[in-house]
This record gives structure tokens, C-alpha cells and sequence, in this order.
């Protein structure tokens, strides 16, 4: 039915087989894929499922309005999983973080970016990345982590892990002065520093400011941030080339016009305010970082 917004949330491991692509919405024919009846729309995990599926659903209606679809919010088990499931086609719009969105493009995944996360209206589309201890650790800068146990979002997470990364090279620590975790979540890396499981997490800047806070268990007065990072570039919106370019230019437009708070009568999309346009090269600033870090998860084979 146009317009309609499937509700679903999937947590969805995605391998590049037929039955697979057909259990998460993929294509049989070329036609389908270029025009399929229902889109669906990938999460990174940045957050627990469920107040991530809600805090996008403005966005999936918006979607759904311009292209008389049905879309179908998935939110995928990890950053691997959502550029798989582009490679494949079963996700045709994928919110990415910066360094997912560049392992994806640069590993040969079809996809442009439609759009870049804006904080407010007419501000900059960039963001910070935190490295944030206890409040009763005595740890009081990253130099203080040798030894230490750091807790990474995930290996393909740009502030939580890319950008923290260079800071630590920075301080003077290579990987192997400090134990490394994944937590899988920037909510879970805080609620491994509260436990004491980690002796820092790395976390980005709305989600530790305004988002996260929300969430019960999750209270700054357990937290000191001792690093904060140069600007990164805000996360982009991308979608599949293979799509029928007017229904691309339809959901483009609809995203650039109206996909903002104030058009859609919310609060925030996400926990911030809309979008501004963005291309690849918007995101150079990342293949450079990965060229000073040489992370290992820089390299896309």
C-alpha cells in the first residue's frame, strides 16, 4: 500500500546467498531490485533496537510518503552487517557512520551518499568523538590508558573506534600498551566503563550528550570525558545506484526538503535536527585518517 511503513525491526546477519538476501527483503530480478515494492532502511547498531527503530521512524515515514512504498526499518547486528547487506541489495538506504560508509564505497559497494546528519539548522555537519573514563577512575587523559582496558564501539565505528584510535597514537600508546574490547554499542561501552568492565569507552558526542542519557542506567554524573576529538565529518544517509534514479531523485529531494524536525513536526530525527547535501569526496577527510592510523580495518581488500 503506498505510503504504508512496515514496523519491523530485524536484527539481521546478513551473507551474500539467495535465501538469505530473500529473507531480508532482496530482489529476484533486476527490475525488483531497481524498483522493489518494499524499501528497506539499515541501522547501525548505535543503540538498543528498539529506541533505535523508534527515533528513525520519522524519517521511514518521510521516506515512504515520497517514494508510495512500504519501508522497512532494519537495524542491522553490526557495521560488517549493514555493508554486506548493501553489497547485496537487500538494504537500498543505509544510515552508515563515516568510516562504515567509506569501508563500504571504497570495498566496491554501489552506493552514493544522499545526504549528511546535521545538528541544526544551517550548523556545521560535523561531529565529535569522546574518550570518557568513571568519575572516580584518577584517570585524567588518554596518556593514563597504558596498561588500561579501552572500550571500542566496534572495529568499523568511526568515533567509536577510528578516531579514538589516533588519539591514542597521538598520546604516545600503540595497541598493544592497552587491552582492546568491542562492545558492539556506544550505550554498552558506558555501561562497561560504569562496571568497571573497561577503564574508558569511546563514544560519540550527541549519543553521550543528549541521546544516551535517556536511557535508564546511563547517568553523566558517572562519567568524566578526558579526550574529545578534532571535528569528524557528520554521518552520511547513502543509497543504492542500482535504484530506479526517479525514485532515487524522489527520495533525495523528499530528504533535503523535509527530512529535518521542523518540516516533520518532531523533536529530532535520531537526536539531531535534519539533513544537508554531501557527495563522496565530503568524506576524504576519513581516508585520510586511516592513512595516518593504518588501522587494520582501514583496509577494504
Amino acid at each position: 500500500m503506498p505510503g504504508k511503513l512496515s514496523r519491523t525491526t530485524a536484527l539481521c546477519a546478513v551473507a551474500l546467498t539467495l535465501a538469505l538476501a530473500t529473507a531480508c527483503g532482496g530482489a529476484s530480478s533486476a527490475e525488483s531490485a531497481s524498483d522493489p515494492d518494499t524499501l528497506v532502511l539499515g541501522l547501525i547498531p548505535n543503540e538498543n533496537a528498539a529506541s533505535l527503530n523508534a527515533s528513525y521512524e520519522p524519517l521511514a515515514d518521510l521516506i515512504a510518503d515520497a517514494s508510495g512504498k512500504e519501508v522497512d526499518l532494519q537495524v542491522m547486528t553490526n557495521y560488517a552487517a549493514l555493508i554486506e547487506a548493501q553489497r547485496a541489495g537487500t538494504v537500498h538506504i543505509a544510515m552508515y557512520g563515516p568510516f562504515s560508509y567509506v569501508l563500504a564505497r571504497d570495498s566496491g559497494v554501489d552506493i552514493s551518499p544522499m545526504a549528511a546528519e546535521l545538528y541544526e539548522e544551517g550548523g556545521n555537519p560535523s561531529y565529535h568523538s569522546y574518550m570518557v573514563t568513571r568519575a572516580d577512575s584518577g584517570i585524567s587523559e588518554l596518556a593514563d590508558l597504558r596498561g588500561k582496558t579501552v572500550c571500542f564501539v566496534d572495529p568499523n565505528s568511526t568515533s567509536g573506534r577510528l578516531y579514538p584510535l589516533a588519539g591514542l597514537m597521538e598520546a604516545g600508546l600503540s595497541e598493544g600498551d592497552y587491552t582492546e574490547r568491542f562492545s558492539g554499542g556506544h550505550d554498552a561501552s558506558l555501561l562497561a566503563v560504569r562496571d568497571g568492565e573497561c577503564d574508558a569507552g569511546a563514544v560519540r558526542d550527541l549519543l553521550y550528550d543528549e541521546v544516551l542519557p535517556e536511557q535508564e542506567g546511563i547517568d553523566h554524573d558517572d562519567y568524566t570525558v578526558i579526550w574529545t576529538s578534532d571535528p569528524v565529518v557528520n554521518s552520511p544517509l547513502a543509497i543504492l545506484n542500482s535504484l530506479d534514479p526517479e525514485l532515487r531523485d524522489a527520495i533525495t529531494e523528499a530528504v533535503l526538503e523535509r527530512g529535518n524536525a521542523d518540516a516533520l513536526g518532531v523533536d529530532d530525527i535520531a537526536g539531531y535536527w535534519g539533513f544537508t547535501e554531501a557527495d563522496d569526496s565530503f568524506y576524504d577527510p576519513i581516508r585520510e585518517i586511516c592513512q595516518i592510523t593504518e588501522a587494520e580495518a582501514c583496509e577494504t581488500g
